[in-house]
């Protein structure tokens, strides 16, 4: 092999290991790239998520507030207490608790859209968490139709059952007493999904 020949060789070595080398750092770019593509797209969720969290239990907070304003009673909802039979105290909480809770169908249709996006992301664990919170406003729910039902029969549902009314006044009318079993049920289910988002929040 002349000096030619071996010349060309090496050229053509170094051409190739130019080849390699430059495949290699096309690679690892294209993987760094996928990284951080897919680090933002789980901070997106997690951000969208926690946030449609927050909204969730603002919406259950303002449901559960003690304080009725005359304006959510129906227009005719009688200012004289002895016009006010059982059905007419039925329909008028049903009334209040309807319009109370309209924001939370809105915040719920969101947390449920948000919650798909993370268990297609994160599986099971993330879905267990967001269940919990679902289950809070679930459990309101049940109460408030118990209390309206209560109003229907003229209490007698209360009566008959002191720790039964203390436990769905204590759904119904929401105080931030650690002796508040729904409160502190919200509280936690939050303080869960925040624990399991943080990490990724953390990613921005």
């Amino acid at each position: 092999m002349n000096c030619i020949e071996i010349i060309q060789v090496i050229k053509d070595i170094a051409l190739a290991g130019a080849a390699i080398t430059t495949a290699i750092v096309a690679y690892q770019g294209l993987k760094s790239w996928r990284r951080e593509l897919e680090g933002k797209a789980e901070f997106e969720i997690a951000r969208a998520l926690v946030l449609a969290t927050y909204k969730l239990r603002d919406s259950l907070k303002l449901v559960r507030s003690p304080w009725i304003h005359g304006h959510e009673f129906p227009d005719d909802y009688p200012l004289n207490m002895s016009e006010r039979t059982p059905d007419i105290e039925a329909k008028a909480f049903a009334h209040i608790y309807t319009n109370r809770w309209k924001p939370v169908v809105e915040a719920l249709q969101n947390f449920d859209v948000q919650s798909l996006e993370g268990e297609a992301l994160w599986g099971s664990a993330s879905r267990d968490k967001t269940n919990e919170m679902r289950q809070c406003a679930r459990n309101l729910q049940v109460s408030i139709e118990a209390f309206i039902h209560n109003k229907a029969e003229n209490n007698e549902d209360f009566k008959s059952n002191k720790e039964f009314k203390k436990s769905i006044e204590a759904d119904v009318w929401g105080t931030e007493s650690e002796d508040n079993k729904l409160t502190q049920q919200i509280n936690a289910a939050v303080e869960n999904l925040e624990k399991e988002l943080r990490p990724y929040l953390k990613r921005s």
